[in-house]
């Protein structure tokens, strides 16, 4: 335990260099190093348990789960209770057991019911507890579930589309869901969108907040003269314990949510990735209900409408559509495109995210 203390204490040394140095190189001509400096001492003081709360767990439920760990002949080389996500607790532990196996997720149901939490096995967890110490990472377990389905079609039906998209998990509880659109078409536009969908999810999986990745990909493309690409950014940012959605664009068009109460339009955009260093960027938060859906799509999609209201013609079809698995959204939203511009003008592309509340027992 002593060496795991140990690596606390210098992370965290490192975590208040990279704040000086953030002060440092505050200036706006410095502005992506200020940025990354900042968000490297965020990560550093996550990682070290800088945002640690004993408040989490209570002084008579560690003693309980000390107790557990000694009834189950289990030897423990070190605890860290970390705070994920607000009031969520996340458990990392270094672990033996004397005599047989158990799983990771048999260890996350027991170590839950002891401290009155609901947790389960990270990534990256160990899966296995046996005499050899390894690393458990339990999680608080969100509170509600996603599915996710998607429809595309290139230009003219050809074999490259401009557009790229993914969707992930990350820590904290979240999921993030990403589209880019490479301005144009073809191999150039398809080259670029994969390049900022790829390095976007470097950054969010390394631990970089949303906002400051966006940030950072941006005046990289920007200050890439070679470039010439701009690359319209929608990104939808889930919260998986609230059920909350935070939307971020960049040259993006509307997205919509759908719920028991119809459907909603959701506006919030700036200039595209790689237009100008340091291009501000707006967002918006809703809150969703059980059984909603979030759908973005490319601009190829709603130009394909031939109506004045391009947006108020896709609420329509939204709202007329009964499938409810999110596949089926979007492969029902592109068909009823089609029915407009069977030659496809453009690339078009549609993601749908289900958003379910999770039931006790599932």
């Amino acid at each position: 335990m002593d060496n795991i203390f140990y690596s606390q204490g210098k992370l965290k040394e490192y975590a208040d260099a990279f704040r000086r140095l953030t002060d440092m190189y505050g200036g706006s001509k410095a502005g992506a190093l200020h940025l990354q400096l900042k968000e490297t001492a965020a990560m550093l003081e996550r990682i070290s348990g800088g945002v640690q709360t004993d408040g989490l767990i209570d002084g008579k439920r560690k003693d309980e789960l000390l107790a557990y760990f000694k009834n189950e002949g289990i030897c423990v080389g070190g605890i860290l209770v970390l705070e994920a996500a607000p009031g969520r607790v996340e458990l990392v532990l270094r672990l033996s057991k004397k005599r047989g196996c158990v799983t990771a997720g048999q260890l996350a149901s027991d170590i839950g019911a002891v401290i009155g939490r609901r947790l389960r096995a990270a990534d990256g967890s160990r899966r296995v507890l046996t005499r050899d110490e390894g690393e458990f990472i339990l999680e608080e377990a969100t509170d509600y579930r996603i599915l996710f389905g998607h429809a595309e079609c290139s230009r003219g039906f050809a074999r490259i589309s401009g557009d790229n998209y993914s969707c992930i998990s990350v820590e904290g509880g979240k999921s993030i869901v990403t589209l880019a659109d490479g301005m144009g078409c073809g191999s150039r536009a398809n080259e670029y969108s994969m390049r900022f969908i790829e390095l976007l999810e470097q950054f969010l999986d390394a631990g970089f907040s949303e906002e400051a990745s966006i940030q950072l990909l941006n005046d990289a493309f920007a200050d890439n003269d070679a470039s010439g690409v701009p690359v319209t950014l929608d990104m939808c940012s889930i919260d998986e314990y609230e059920g909350n959605a935070c939307f971020r664009k960049m040259g993006a068009v509307p997205s919509f949510i759908k719920g028991a109460g119809g459907v909603q339009i959701v506006e919030t955009s700036s200039l595209p990735a790689g237009v100008i260093s340091g291009n501000g960027m707006n967002y918006s938060s809703v809150k969703l209900g059980d059984g909603g859906y979030i759908i973005m799509m490319s601009d190829g999609v709603l130009d394909a409408l031939p109506f004045y209201d391009k947006e108020k013609r896709m609420k329509e079809i939204i709202d007329g559509i009964e499938e409810r698995m999110p596949q089926a959204i979007a492969e029902r939203i592109l068909n009823e495109v089609y029915y407009y511009d069977e030659k496809v003008a453009d690339d078009m592309t549609v993601l749908v995210t289900g958003v379910w509340k999770i039931r006790n027992g599932e």
